[in-house]
């Protein structure tokens, strides 16, 4: 039952690690004015907000078969991970070694809360 749960909250997290990269990315590009981005990038936005939008109907639909006391935290987790290592692997930005231990903490977090460790 953790494995399912643990393919969920993979999944899960990469769909919103994806959207968040998407929002990144469209910000990285200035135009005069915000709209402006965004008019010009409206696929982009709409790609970002779908994704929103079936994160939120999966999540739903899975919760039927795993406790929410697993798949959330896990889930939640994961994406504060991908998210930082995607700003620093795409983006370019720095990691302090307080991000690095926040993520180990995290990791940890996971590997307690999932049920792996015992």
């Amino acid at each position: 039952m953790w494995l399912f749960a643990l393919f969920n909250a993979l999944l899960l997290a990469t769909l919103l690690t994806f959207s968040h990269g998407l929002l990144k990315w469209v910000s990285t590009h200035t135009n005069d004015s915000y709209l402006q981005t965004m008019l010009q990038y409206w696929w982009a936005m709409g790609l970002a907000i779908s994704v929103y939008v079936f994160i939120f109907f999966y999540y739903a639909y899975i919760l039927r078969s795993v406790d929410i006391a697993i798949l959330y935290p896990v889930y939640t987790g994961l994406s504060i991970i991908f998210v930082f290592l995607m700003g620093i692997y795409f983006f370019n930005e720095t990691a302090s070694i307080w991000q690095l231990s926040g993520c180990i903490l995290i990791m940890s977090g996971i590997l307690l809360v999932s049920g792996v460790i015992k």
